[in-house]
This record gives C-alpha cells, structure tokens and sequence, in this order.
C-alpha cells in the first residue's frame, strides 16, 4: 500500500508540475490553436550523394537568395536590408532597400525585384534606387513576402508565407517554426501586374507558401509549401490548385526552375522528433511551442539540408546532401551553382554535378 500510495502521490506531483506548465507559462503568442497532422514517412530518393566542392565566394550574413544580371554581376540579399552585389570578387552595398530582403529576381528591364520580409514586393533600379511596388494585396498587408518569380508577360507571381507573424509582430527568428507548430494555412499566393500597378490574391489558405516557380510552358506555377513537405500547381489557365508533389524528404525553401524543365529544390533536414513526436499530437505542439524560443530556432547553428533535383513532372531524381548549413536558394551561374543561407555567413558555390 505505501508504495502505491507513494506511487499516486508521485504521478499526482507530476502531472501538477505539467498543469502548472501550461497554465503559467503562456505561448509566445496568443491565441495559440493548433491543429495535429501526421506528416507520415517522405518519399523514397532514389540516389543519395554527398554535395562536394563547395566553397565560400564571401562573408555575407544571411544572403537567403541571389540574382545575376546581364553582366554576370551577382546580387544578394542580407539580414541587415542591404542588398549586396559581388563585382571582380568583391562586395559592394547596390542599395538598401530596409526589412529582410528574401527573394531576387530580374524584370525585363534590369529592375531587380525584391520579396521583402515585412515590407513587401519593391523593385531597385539599375542606379540603386528603390521603390515599393506593393505593400497590401485586396486591402490586407503583406506581412511576409518571400519569393517571387517573373512570367514571360512580365506578371510577377509571390509568396506571402503568414498573414500574422513576421519579424515586426513576432520578436526572433521563430516566427515560421511557430507556424510550424500551429499547423494552419496563413499563407497566399499573389500575383503583381506591372502595367495596372495593381496586386491580386490568387489563393489562400497555403501552408507557408515560399519557394516559387513559373513552369516551363508558362501554364502554371509550382509553389513549394514548407510546413506541409510538399508542391502544389496552380494552373493559370483556370486557377485550379493540384498537387505537385508530395512528401518531400525536407522542409521546402527555394525553388529554381532550370534549362529544359528540371527543378532545382533547397531543403532543410526534416527532423524526426518533429514528425513523429510533436505534429502528431495538439498538446505536443503546445508544449514545444513553450519552449525557449532559442531551443526552436537557433541562428548560431543554422540546420543542415540538401538540394534536390526533380524532373518536370515532380520526381525526384537524385539528392545533394551534407551541406550545412542548409541551402535557401540555388541559382544557375557560369561554372557551377550559387547557393543561399537563410543565416549562415557566407555565400557559396559549388560545381554543377553531371
């Protein structure tokens, strides 16, 4: 009887600590409603090899994507709101367009248009000069532009990845892991018109929408959604969402379209705590979700990740693994591929493999 008694009193001491956790120490942000889904096992890969060469072209902080222009030139974004471009091997400040710049592409007319976090889709001139292009899309503000991509008639198609938290309502770095754990669809898929200066939602309710990318024919996009490890196409033609592909082995960032069709996917490890232990359940995520926000996201020690290559219709042909910290982007340059960090230090490149 006194072990069992001591045994209860235990358990009972126990699980008042745990009440006492919740109860006292609130979520980061509130209200706080997740939602359980089990991400199930990623597909199969069917050929696994190391990334090699990789080598460092500079220290930059965070240079999340890049562009090059007609000349060779590379640009990238930085934490700082710098946009950064590499000239004969050394960097040079090209403008300072404020936020977190993310995404980088060209318009036909050399404007570098920048997906910037907090702020919105802005296009830079060829003098440095920078200019805001949209801030709000159906009367709602654009609080976490990501990545963009520019179609043939010069449309420009964007992720806004969560239509609550970014890094002006939400202190940290945290903010995408804490929608993680929520588990709910508060991202959009935007479209910017050049000619009637006007911004349109296409859909919403995506998971984190980020990587993007104007397929080959120009008949759809594929966007990659983060937090559901998967693709979904979105057909221009009549504006009907089908999946692209889905359970991706990794997280989804940035999503490159290349020569003839095939698919260039940046991936964070996935991690199988996550997967197996905590997006499962709704009181798991609201434990994890208590936690230090150091604990989730570290950005002294970005995670690792992979670069996949997919054919056009969204299998997966082999992955590029070992390279940490992870990709965000890779971008075709003369000689090999460039590739982005979200946090690490420095831009890198690496040989394109056969």
């Amino acid at each position: 009887m006194n072990l069992r008694k001591s045994a209860l009193v235990g358990a009972s001491a126990v699980a008042l600590l745990i009440g006492a956790f919740f109860v006292f120490l609130r979520p980061p942000l509130e209200p706080f409603d997740p939602v359980a889904w089990d991400p199930g096992p990623p597909v199969e890969v069917p050929e696994v090899t190391p990334a090699a060469g990789v080598t460092s072209l500079g220290t930059l902080h965070g240079p999340e994507d890049m562009a090059v222009d007609a000349r060779g030139r590379v640009y990238t974004g930085v934490i700082d709101g710098r946009i950064v471009r590499l000239v004969s091997g050394r960097s040079e400040v090209f403008a300072q367009v404020g936020g977190r710049p993310l995404g980088l592409a060209f318009d036909a007319r050399g404007n570098l248009l920048v997906a910037n976090h907090g702020v919105g889709l802005q296009s830079v001139a060829p003098d440095g000069s920078v200019t805001l292009l949209t801030g709000t899309a159906d009367g709602e503000p654009i609080r976490f532009a990501n990545d963009l991509a520019v179609a043939d008639d010069g449309m420009v198609y964007f992720s806004d990845s969560n239509s609550r938290w970014n890094n002006s309502t939400l202190e940290g770095s945290a903010f995408s892991v804490y929608d993680f754990l929520e588990g709910r669809p508060r991202g959009r898929l935007l479209r910017y018109d050049p000619v009637e200066k006007s911004t349109t939602t296409l859909v919403e309710d995506l998971y984190f929408p980020n990587g993007i990318v104007v397929t080959e024919d120009q008949k759809a996009l594929l966007v990659v959604e983060s937090t559901r490890y998967r693709i979904t196409r979105y057909s221009l033609a009549d504006g009907t969402t089908t999946t692209f592909l889905d359970h991706v082995p990794g997280i989804g960032d940035g999503f490159t379209l290349l020569p003839g069709g095939r698919l260039l996917l940046a991936v964070y490890d996935r991690v199988s705590l996550l997967d197996s232990q905590i997006l499962p359940g709704t009181w798991t995520r609201q434990f994890a979700v208590r936690l230090p926000a150091t604990f989730l996201a570290d950005e002294e020690n970005p995670p690792a990740g992979s670069i996949l290559l997919l054919s056009r219709n969204g299998t997966i042909e082999r992955r590029l693994s070992g390279l940490d910290p992870a990709p965000a982007n890779v971008v075709p340059y003369p000689g090999g591929w460039l590739l982005g960090s979200l946090q690490g230090r420095h831009l890198r490149t690496m040989p394109a493999p056969g």
